[in-house]
């Protein structure tokens, strides 16, 4: 929708700001509010999901905040704000008794985002008839991903998030790769494929068919001479020179060689290239997606490794269980919750917004994303599970409840009535400083007269 002049278009945009404010402000808060879909506000602390009718806090990673942790006195929470199930919900209630009770930024219903039990437009059902996987939309965490963000699996929120927890770099904050597979999908020793989490230090169980996950090689021994291991020093030591010199590290407490760099695939493909498809839906996706693939995938590549004698050696593997890859994260003197393996910064309108898990929880089947939670997800066997939702890849699974995620929190809202403005910019580029005698573009909605449908 165009103005004509600028002087001109100001006076109309007032009316139609104090119309916007005064009957649709549809997050009820005199915050600033930046709306999915349009340009960010600077300084925004909510953000406005039309399409799901709720209004996310923009601070995704709220508890990784120190003096929030302390003001809420919520214990249990890890440095990098991932806490279990149960903090979850503890943390949820805080929230909401702050302030003796009118609620973190005056708002005390905050609540979880919720899942239905069975959603068609997920790629996959569980043995209980449970919908989960990629292509998700029906649950407020898979919407926002590929509806509010626009995301299509197996993108990522944070491509270039690269920790480093000396002497290793380019640490991602997802899962890795173990060969073990104990036939399930708890996150216990006797669910699915065995996989490890540097940020929670927590063994997890993951479907191999449409996950992607990252590899950590290791070679069960040497490369050549070992580096020397400091009497009361790291105990995970860089190789000072062979073959393996700048590209590997030993530990000295198992004797095993890794990679230095915690997501070679991300650079080096050994050429493993080109796409595949995955499941019934025969979903394309690269074979390799910043690092990340299938487990298929990973031993093709670590035998393409192998085969090129990478570092001297092709004897590499990938890790036997998890417990290998705790050993080494032990080792590396790391805690649960490293706050090396935090990410700050924005992506659209939220800030803080991890590549990793998100707890959630189960609604009513016939409500929307605007529900309570009712439930939890369908059990593993004596294994209690709930929903989550992996930002690094689009992938919905169930996960145990002791493992720490990240938590991100919303309130339902009503559907506004009338016109509301979510942005007024130069027509040609979006800027938003308009300059004299130009045209100005306003996004919204209901902008038109009753009856007109331009």
């Amino acid at each position: 929708m165009h103005g004509k002049r600028a002087s001109i278009i100001l006076l109309f945009l007032t009316s139609i700001a104090q119309i916007a404010v005064a009957q649709n402000n549809p997050c009820q808060t005199t915050q600033a509010v930046s709306t999915l879909g349009s340009a960010p506000v600077a300084q925004a602390t909510i953000v406005y999901d039309p399409n799901q009718s709720v209004c996310w806090l923009a601070n995704a990673n709220l508890a990784g905040d120190p003096n929030m942790r302390a003001s809420l006195d919520v214990s249990g929470i890890n440095p990098n704000g991932s806490m279990d199930y149960a903090t979850a919900l503890r943390w949820v209630a805080a929230l909401n008794a702050y302030n003796n009770g009118s609620g973190y930024l005056g708002h005390n219903n905050w609540q979880l985002p919720v899942a239905p039990l069975v959603d068609h437009s997920c790629a996959d059902v569980g043995t209980y008839g449970g919908s989960f996987g990629p292509q998700c939309t029906g649950s407020a965490l898979s919407n926002l991903y590929s509806v509010g963000l626009k995301q299509t699996f197996p993108a990522s929120v944070a491509p270039g998030f690269a920790a480093t927890v000396a002497p290793l770099h380019n640490m991602k904050a997802t899962y890795y790769w173990a060969t073990q597979n104990n036939i399930g999908t708890s996150g216990t020793n006797n669910g699915g494929q065995e996989t490890f989490s540097f940020v929670n230090g927590i063994q997890g169980g993951n479907t191999i068919n449409d996950n992607y996950f990252y590899v950590l090689p290791m070679v069960a021994g040497a490369l050549g001479t070992p580096p020397n291991c400091p009497s009361g020093g790291a105990v995970v030591v860089p190789y000072t020179g062979g073959s393996a010199l700048g590209g590997a590290v030993y530990d000295c407490n198992t004797g095993y060689t890794w990679l230095a760099d915690a997501n070679l695939a991300g650079s080096n493909n050994f050429g493993i290239t080109g796409n595949l498809t995955i499941g019934n839906r025969m979903i394309p996706a690269p074979k390799i997606n910043g690092g990340a693939m299938l487990y298929q995938t990973a031993t093709q590549w670590v035998q393409a490794m192998n085969n090129s004698r990478y570092l001297g050696s092709s004897a590499w593997q990938i890790p036997a269980t998890a417990r290998v890859l705790q050993d080494l994260f032990t080792d590396l003197n790391m805690e649960s919750g490293d706050s090396r393996l935090l990410l700050t910064g924005a992506f659209g309108p939220f800030q803080n917004l991890q590549p990793s898990f998100y707890w959630a929880c189960q609604r009513d089947q016939s409500g929307n994303s605007q529900s309570p939670c009712v439930a939890y997800a369908p059990p593993d066997g004596p294994s209690q599970l709930q929903w989550t939702f992996n930002f690094d890849i689009g992938f919905q699974p169930t996960s145990a409840l002791i493992q720490k995620f990240f938590v991100m929190v919303y309130y339902p809202v009503t559907n506004p009535v009338g016109p509301l403005v979510s942005l007024v910019a130069n027509a040609e580029g979006e800027a938003l400083t308009i300059a004299p005698n130009t045209w100005v573009e306003i996004k919204g909605s209901n902008l038109a007269p009753v009856g007109d449908s331009r």
